[in-house]
């Protein structure tokens, strides 16, 4: 079953959304339960974007013969604004044919949908991402000629040790370290967490994908730098990580420092976040770094 076929298997038609008595099942909601539905039936009248959080998934049993792998069970991210349970199957929830992060990564994001399916008497919906990314896409491009320099919102999907998966103006984007910023930043798992929202700046635009970077909503610290931090000179730094003998730290003004230890040192002695004196000892232009020498760790 291909996303179409998918797509219409979870549709449900207007003659069936016709037929159903809505005025007798929603006279007895609150106010803000009739809000909900009225919003989710808005979206499947038309077309109309809802945004949620992903809250959590479910395996929903699926006809035999229905999936070409023969599978008979199809996992769906589950999102609620207020009581109902809205279904978004995997498939229908990335445009390219491939799933690019575990499913259970994204549990926390903020998503973009449309409804295609209601079942009323079940509190329930079925919805597709990929038409609200179609829609993004096509406004970013045809209203707002969306080009390189421009400042998009990005919300993160999926976080990894060294690579971000975020989503902004109907497109997917894995951002690495290098987009993120120009200091070294260690295990991008205890800096950014999923349904973070942050500012990017389209970097590149081909036909189907955009490239983004965070580092350029600001300027860049390392300008300059030999002016501020001239070689032999000492500052006070924050180890931020440890790798391979060298240790990263981070100078007030937020340049980045490799350093190594002086020969009195063990590596045993220093740990991330201790406060230390480093001397500045030359200048990596290539990766906008520093280079310098602990000589002592502050109390």
């Amino acid at each position: 079953m291909d996303k179409l076929e998918l797509r219409r298997a979870f549709s449900t038609s207007f003659d069936e959304f016709n037929a159903t008595e809505l005025q007798k099942m929603d006279d007895a909601l609150s106010p803000q339960q009739q809000q909900e539905w009225n919003s989710i039936y808005a979206s499947f009248d038309g077309h109309s974007q809802l945004r949620g959080k992903v809250i959590g998934l479910e395996v929903i049993p699926i006809p035999k013969g229905a999936l070409e792998n023969g599978k008979t069970e199809l996992t769906c991210f589950v999102v609620m604004q207020y009581l109902v349970k809205v279904l978004i199957p995997v498939p229908l929830f990335w445009m390219q044919d491939y799933q690019p992060v575990h499913p259970s990564s994204v549990v926390g994001a903020k998503v973009d949908y449309v409804i295609i399916g209601i079942e009323r008497s079940g509190e329930c919906a079925a919805a597709s991402r990929i038409m609200a990314l179609d829609q993004q896409r096509w406004y970013q491009r045809e209203v707002k000629g969306l080009t390189e320099g421009d400042i998009l919102p990005a919300d993160i999907l999926a976080v990894g040790p060294t690579r971000l998966l975020v989503t902004a103006g109907g497109y997917d984007v894995s951002m690495r370290q290098t987009d993120l910023s120009y200091n070294y930043l260690g295990d991008l798992r205890e800096i950014y967490h999923v349904g973070q929202t942050m500012n990017t700046t389209v970097t590149k635009i081909d036909e189907d994908s955009i490239a983004l970077s965070t580092k350029d909503i600001g300027p860049d610290p390392y300008t300059n730098a030999a002016i501020r931090h001239p070689v032999g000179s000492t500052r006070i730094g924050i180890i931020t990580n440890k790798a391979r003998g060298t240790v990263f730290c981070r100078l007030p003004d937020g340049c980045t420092v490799l350093c190594k230890y002086a020969r009195h040192f063990s590596d045993d002695q220093f740990h991330i976040n201790d406060r230390v004196l480093i001397q500045i000892r030359e200048f990596d232009d290539k990766h906008h770094w520093l280079r310098g020498r602990i000589q002592s760790r502050i109390s």
